[in-house]
């Protein structure tokens, strides 16, 4: 069976773009269907060299923006295909592109047709011509460092720790000075997601984890179940279906078994960590009044 675990590289961010994006992931992709699961974080993925057909018939641009996502979806990429990603961090796609995040909800968009026609031109040709994944990377930061300083619609995107996102949506307003309805109205377009389905994600996502690396809290599934914090087993792998589109005993069996179509959900701790598990530093003062300029 082919290796799932082809050569892949992750890289820190720039420090001017650490509070907003995530490690940088570079990998060889193998050439098979494989499922990518769904993400309350949108990503930002480049193809270095290959092609990524998606199960649409379309194939991935060479900048694509995947917004946050309820449900999985599958490419198929060329023989020796690379590419580079990064996941932003909650909140912070606007910040990038200027843009309400809802508005690329459930979406794979071409960066193309959000930058103006001479800066992706430009990109390319840089990207065309650097050699090796520190160029690369070097590339890809500083469009996104260029993003960021570009002037952009005056959205002031709903900062929130992320240890505050289990709370009631009536304290979380209170917290941020907000009005219940304003603050769902920010919170759709500052996360992409309802309050409610960003939670839904968050309790797969930590079960999720603890299948990835074989940890089960117990002994049966209806047990884990219970303590993934669902009400049984039916509504545990209903979830795990539609977010994956396997359910967590089929999971671990293709993962243990390397099957290379789970190659998105092959990763140890300290990768799972870097990657796809935002940090929590966040000083919140008046956040409803922050603004990016």
């Amino acid at each position: 069976m082919q290796d799932p675990s082809l050569p892949h590289a992750s890289l820190a961010p720039h420090p001017l773009l650490a509070d907003i994006c995530m490690h940088f992931l570079v990998k060889e992709v193998p050439s098979c269907w494989y499922t990518v699961p769904a993400s309350p974080l949108p990503m930002l993925i480049v193809v270095l060299n290959g092609a990524m057909e998606m199960e649409d018939g379309q194939t991935l641009s060479r900048f694509a923006i995947i917004g946050p996502n309820r449900h999985r979806s599958r490419g198929k990429a060329q023989p020796g295909s690379r590419f580079m990603s990064t996941t932003f961090r909650p909140g912070k796609l606007s910040n990038i592109l200027g843009y309400p995040v809802d508005e690329f909800s459930d979406a794979v968009i071409n960066l193309a047709d959000v930058l103006p026609l001479s800066h992706n031109t430009e990109v390319n040709e840089k990207l065309d011509a650097a050699n090796g994944t520190a160029a690369q990377l070097d590339v890809v930061q500083s469009m996104l460092l260029r993003l960021r300083l570009l002037e952009k619609p005056r959205i002031a995107p709903l900062v929130i720790p992320y240890h505050w996102i289990n709370k009631p949506a009536q304290e979380l307003a209170d917290s941020l000075g907000l009005g219940t309805r304003q603050f769902e109205r920010r919170f759709l377009a500052s996360f992409g997601l309802s309050l409610r389905s960003y939670k839904q994600h968050l309790r797969y996502g930590t079960s999720l984890m603890q299948v990835m690396l074989g940890r089960l809290p117990a002994k049966t599934w209806a047990e884990c179940a219970m303590n993934f914090g669902y009400a049984d087993q039916a509504h545990m792998n209903h979830d795990f279906v539609r977010f994956t589109g396997h359910t967590p005993a089929q999971l671990m069996r293709g993962i243990a078994g390397q099957d290379p179509a789970l190659w998105a959900f092959s990763f140890n701790e300290a990768e799972l960590g870097e990657l796809f598990i935002p940090s929590d530093e966040i000083d919140v003062v008046s956040v409803q009044d922050r603004i990016i300029t």
